[in-house]
């Protein structure tokens, strides 16, 4: 198994289950403050979509993070979300080690006309690409969370190389 590179990836999704469990189904599907979108729900829906179309692109060697489903059963239903995490934990678990420098393409829309753009990645790569954005998807849930009183621990949001309350990193 591929464990040195997934394990963050599955350590986010666990920390995105443990989340969706401890909050109501009013508060998952609200849309965020002033807006008629991007709720806690929006912003599982689309980490999870990322995860799949990495996933995907395992199997396609095309990588499409920006073609997605909005509104989904995932943003709106505590439930769907979970039963896409367990099923996206598994595939994730289940990845070999020798699909990590599988090269792949990744499209990506650069500009609001639809221009597309193909990069060159690998797989391992954009594990690590998704790893990082929903860590940063993460940081927003945070202060979702806190608008309706639900607060996760104090790494939730925080990027790992961020030092832990009391470090203190500086150059001398």
């Amino acid at each position: 198994m591929a464990t040195t590179v997934t394990s963050p990836l599955l350590h986010l999704l666990c920390e995105l289950r443990f989340m969706i469990e401890r909050i109501d189904d009013e508060s998952y599907a609200a849309p965020a403050p002033g807006r008629s979108f991007g709720g806690i729900g929006g912003h599982v829906r689309h980490c999870l979509d990322h995860v799949s179309a990495l996933l995907s692109a395992t199997r396609s060697r095309l990588c499409t993070y920006d073609r997605r489903a909005r509104g989904t059963d995932v943003e709106r239903c505590r439930l769907s979300a979970l039963r896409r995490i367990a099923d996206l934990e598994a595939e994730v678990a289940g990845l070999a080690h020798d699909i990590l420098d599988v090269p792949i393409a990744v499209e990506t829309q650069s500009d609001t006309q639809g221009t597309i753009v193909i990069t060159r990645s690998t797989v391992a790569r954009e594990i690590v690409f998704v790893s990082s954005h929903i860590v940063h998807h993460n940081a927003l849930v945070a202060h979702l969370l806190a608008l309706h009183g639900t607060h996760m621990s104090a790494r939730f949001g925080v990027a790992p190389a961020t030092p832990s309350h009391g470090q203190v990193a500086c150059a001398q």
